[in-house]
């Protein structure tokens, strides 16, 4: 199922309420109607310090969950995540969870925090799954704000609660000149029969893609060979871009950026090919 996630708009903060409404049903045979309620606004959520995201299932389609992030004094809290039961297990809480992480490490966040429900399957285990560990909570006024309010509206009766946490991968610096000089390395280590029929086509290493993530390490940008019959005269040649700071924020030290590095070249340079993974592996590239 494919799954498109965004930062919340004006259009998605009106329908955020009605999904966590419908999600909360869910609840209702663990629970009977303890939790049922009318839930926060969008709009109110989106007037707290922190970040909403929204996924749908077609690019701009209307949202079917959401994931809302505090950012509090440092601290960076998993405060609600909802996801219409009519579109459950398919993966999008998954992936806003995720998202969400990766919002918050751009953010210079170096972990990210949430409390929920011990023994619920979709709560403390399914965010276990994830790589968040339960722990003590901090002695932090953000945090016994929290604690007063979670026994103020009694959800200690229903169940216990647990505090968790995950660490964000601090990844790698490297300057942009060191990083380039790692690039050319790599490529010099590249087997000449996959070097030697590179025609037209540049390396180019950028920071980051045109929208901002650490999601893509690399892009290849023009025609494989099997499609430049479509060439004309004198055109520019194609690129093949390697993200400097993705690289680095999912790699803990050189050796793993080189080998990451490598694999990206492989990767783009068999686009220019026409190649599939099926084929690199037949080859031998991967």
């Amino acid at each position: 199922m494919a799954s498109f996630v965004r930062t919340a708009t004006d259009a998605d903060l009106a329908k955020l309420a009605g999904i966590e409404n419908d999600a909360d049903a869910v609840f209702i045979p663990l629970f009977g109607t303890a939790l049922a309620g009318d839930a926060p606004s969008g709009a109110a959520r989106a007037a707290e310090p922190g970040f909403v995201l929204v996924i749908a299932e077609e690019e701009g389609g209307a949202p079917v969950g959401f994931v809302h992030v505090l950012e509090e004094d440092g601290q960076a809290h998993l405060e609600q995540l909802s996801v219409l039961p009519s579109h459950a297990r398919r993966g999008h809480g998954r992936e806003l969870v995720e998202a969400a992480l990766d919002e918050a490490a751009d953010r210079g966040h170096h972990a990210v925090t949430l409390r929920t429900f011990a023994d619920v399957p979709w709560n403390a285990p399914f965010y276990a799954s994830l790589g968040f560990a339960e722990g003590d909570s901090p002695d932090h006024p953000f945090y016994r704000a929290l604690l007063d309010t979670e026994e103020r509206i009694g959800l200690n009766d229903l169940g216990r609660r647990v505090h968790m946490t995950i660490e964000l991968s601090a990844g790698m610096e490297m300057d942009a000149e060191a990083f380039e000089g790692l690039v050319a390395d790599e490529l010099d280590r590249l087997p000449d029969e996959m070097v030697e029929g590179l025609e037209n086509l540049v390396f180019v290493v950028e920071d980051r893609p045109e929208d901002g993530s650490l999601d893509l390490l690399g892009l290849y940008d023009g025609l494989a060979v099997t499609e430049r019959g479509n060439y004309g005269m004198g055109e520019l040649p194609d690129r093949i871009i390697v993200y400097r700071e993705p690289h680095l924020a999912q790699c803990a030290d050189e050796e793993e950026l080189r080998d990451e590095v490598h694999t990206t070249l492989v990767h783009e340079i068999a686009h220019y090919y026409g190649i599939d993974d099926a084929q690199l592996h037949e080859l031998g590239w991967a």
